[in-house]
């Protein structure tokens, strides 16, 4: 019998609990697999292009600044284009743009990260929740047909705890991967907030100029994405 064999009739004897934990399992992977493509910085933060954005707004080359943006669909690149959209308004109202793409585009990065977090919960308690019944059901068909022996009280508490080793073995990889993929999120925001940072550093001149206030450009630069980052993770 091949190994394949063997796991599916260990599945199969696990009962009908087997099922929701199995689904759950490949709900979770599915999610993981998609966040850590898209959890790259070079996705998300492309170097490149948060450079070249920062040097042409530093020089005052705005309108370049916006072509880089629009040529770029990174949540960097989309937050900072708000931003500069905004410039000949004023340092206030960059800030606010900023702040708003960032409350808009931080929960792209998380999103699914909930589902795999459920599961990593939930798994175990289903398999635990499996291993109840199948105890129930031991202890009920030694009620109807006697105590008979040893063994087939063993056997039958043997398959009532495959559902808690399986509900394990999906529970524990997916916390791994939740924890990973919050991980990697979280320094994503922070990353983005010093980038965004900077352009509405570089706006606050112009602010003064038509005496708008400067004293809260180092607090208020990125508040949209600390306020997303710190959301369900």
């Amino acid at each position: 019998m091949s190994v394949f064999e063997t796991l599916w009739e260990l599945f199969n004897r696990g009962g009908l609990m087997m099922w929701p934990i199995l689904v759950g399992s490949v709900l979770a992977l599915t999610v993981a697999v998609e966040r850590l493509w898209f959890l790259r910085r070079s996705r998300v933060l492309p170097l490149r292009t948060v450079q070249e954005v920062l040097r042409l707004v530093r020089e005052g080359r705005i309108d370049e600044a916006r072509a880089v943006c629009r040529a770029d669909d990174s949540p960097f690149a989309i937050i900072a284009l708000a931003g500069l959209d905004w410039w000949d308004h004023g340092f206030e109202a960059v800030r606010e743009a900023i702040a708003d793409a960032g409350r808009r585009e931080a929960p792209r990065l998380v999103r699914g990260l909930g589902l795999v977090g459920t599961v990593a919960s939930v798994s175990p308690l289903m398999g635990l929740l499996g291993t109840v019944l199948g105890m129930i059901e031991v202890f009920r068909s030694i009620s109807l047909t006697g105590p008979g022996g040893g063994e087939e009280l063993s056997s039958g508490i043997a398959v009532a705890l495959l559902t808690t080793a399986f509900g394990l073995s999906v529970g524990i990889p997916s916390l791994v991967l939740y924890n990973v993929l919050s991980s990697r999120a979280e320094r994503l925001v922070a990353a983005m907030e010093a980038a965004c940072h900077e352009i509405v550093r570089s706006a606050q001149p112009s602010a003064e100029t038509a005496g708008a206030p400067p004293a809260r450009a180092a607090e208020s630069a990125s508040e949209g994405l600390a306020a997303a980052g710190g959301g369900e993770l």
